[in-house]
């Protein structure tokens, strides 16, 4: 295993909520080597970094999308020789031995012979006070509190930077939705890479902006303009043959329920129905 053991750490900003996302920065930077953040913000953040020792801040000038804001911190990364990369949304709260965690599991898995492509943490929903599991499609476990799961969410994902020479950087046309996913079915795709998720270590996460309950089942609701990107996304990985059909299928239901419940029943209802078929026509016709 290479002696490089410098960790980097790519946040992305947009309007963030400074009460939190300060929360996070306290976290997570005694953790890594160095935080690169990334500010999609329309105006830049007048806060002074420079107390952290450790933080680069790059501000875009302009929402440019999730993708694009991650692909400028995996290149300085790339630049740099770092050889990991942890990723972080700027609401996802992590525990103080995060990094050192998932370094020690990725390194169990490494001499085992495995292609580890990304390892991460068991999303927790703090709104909620539970866990996320997919509700399709669980994973196995492979070790003791290690899951296999074909896909991990970006937040607090812990991937070698080398795969991204091997697979590629974040596709930047996807802007927002299932950039996280489209990587990693990628990494599987093209190189045979594996995804893990440990049991025994959380992620405080939050899932859409709200949770509308239905029965006994929650649904997160996000806003019109994420709306758009999860119908237009959805409609251009279709056509994709990595992209695992449990999640074509799975996500044709969910959708096809949210295109009549979204705006007959959620506000504003004029905004989700223009977004929503607009996402469609540009997934399909673009």
């Amino acid at each position: 295993m290479n002696e490089n053991k410098k960790i980097g750490c790519i946040i992305v900003l947009y309007n963030p909520n400074w009460e939190v996302t300060h929360k996070v920065l306290e976290s997570i930077y005694k953790q890594v080597d160095t935080v690169f953040i990334v500010d999609n913000s329309p105006n830049a953040q007048e806060v002074d970094f420079s107390v952290y020792k450790n933080i680069v801040y790059h501000f875009i000038g302009g929402n440019k999308g999730i993708a694009a804001a991650q692909n400028i911190g995996i290149n300085y990364f790339k630049q740099n020789k770092y050889a990991f990369i942890i990723f972080f949304d700027q609401d996802s709260i992590p525990p103080i031995d995060l990094v050192e965690h998932l370094y020690k599991k990725y390194k169990f898995l490494y001499e085992k012979r495995i292609k580890v492509g990304g390892i991460a943490p068991r999303p927790y929903n703090r709104r909620e006070k539970k866990i996320y599991k997919g509700t399709i499609k669980k994973g196995k476990e492979v070790f003791p509190n290690i899951t296999e799961v074909t896909e991990i969410i970006s937040s607090a994902s812990f991937i070698p930077i080398q795969n991204f020479e091997i697979v590629g950087n974040m596709e930047e046309d996807l802007f927002i939705d299932a950039v996280d996913f489209e990587w990693c079915w990628r990494a599987t795709h093209r190189a045979n890479f594996r995804f893990f998720i440990c049991e025994d270590i959380f992620l405080s996460h939050q899932l859409g902006e709200k949770d509308l309950s239905i029965g006994v089942k929650k649904i997160a609701i996000h806003s019109p303009f994420r709306q758009y990107y999860r119908y237009r996304n959805f409609f251009k990985l279709l056509i994709r043959n990595y992209v695992p059909l449990y999640w074509k299928i799975s996500n044709l239901i969910k959708y096809t329920f949210k295109y009549f419940y979204l705006p007959l029943c959620i506000s504003p209802r004029k905004e989700y129905f223009y977004k929503i078929n607009k996402g469609i026509y540009d997934g399909l016709l673009k």
